[in-house]
């Protein structure tokens, strides 16, 4: 994968902090603007971009000759109509978590700050990286979903190991997991990504589209 290009945008950044679109105080933004400026010197991204055939089976949709089957009817629906995939693992690299922890040792604020650029870092990362893919299928007359990631749905979150062991993450961009399926480095994702012959007719918002929409802190409202 080619250098990936990244932003932060500041109204992202304060999303992910649960701003809610409120006038922020001066003394706040002045702070958000000095750790939005440490976190994109913090950040180093890296990714693992792997493409499979895809064949839909009871319980999901199994992932060419690996053995690995994305399990849930909302993954399933979501590659209905693709015979491919891609399977994305993208972080911000371990800066940005040794930058977070700096931020949380000066205080509260400049910790949530930090982890809210952080955050926003990581998925600018993965739009980068999805409309690089976008581009490139173009040349092929074929179309790509938006990503779709363990946790969204009944995608279970307890396949992050094995997507992560599938791409081999840990060796081509630095990240493992814990027992508890969260991954190291922390502002890390894993996404699948339908190839599709014609434009996907379920083009919706992700947000849109999760059963916890209405309970989200992060959803754009």
């Amino acid at each position: 994968m080619k250098t990936i290009d990244f932003t932060i945008d500041k109204s992202e950044m304060l999303r992910y902090t649960g701003h809610r679109g409120d006038i922020v105080p001066p003394h706040i933004d002045r702070i958000a603007d000095k750790v939005l400026s440490g976190c994109v010197a913090a950040v180093t991204p890296r990714s693992v971009v792997r493409r499979y055939s895809i064949e839909p089976v009871t319980d999901g949709v199994a992932v060419g000759n690996t053995g690995l089957i994305l399990a849930g009817k909302d993954i399933k629906n979501h590659l209905s109509g693709c015979s491919e995939c891609y399977i994305i693992c993208v972080t911000a690299g371990t800066g940005a978590d040794s930058f977070i922890r700096t931020m949380m040792a000066v205080d509260t604020v400049h910790g949530l700050l930090a982890d809210g650029a952080a955050t926003a870092a990581v998925e600018s990362c993965c739009d980068s990286v999805e409309n690089t893919l976008r581009e490139e299928l173009k040349k092929e007359g074929k179309y790509l979903t938006w990503r779709y990631s363990p946790g969204y749905g009944d995608f279970p979150f307890t396949q992050q190991p094995d997507i992560l062991a599938l791409l081999q993450a840990d060796k081509f961009a630095g990240v493992i997991c814990t027992d508890s399926c969260m991954m190291i480095p922390s502002k890390s994702v894993t996404a699948i990504m339908g190839i599709a012959d014609s434009k996907p007719a379920h083009r919706q918002r992700k947000c849109d589209t999760c059963p916890n929409k209405d309970n989200c802190n992060f959803s754009c409202r």
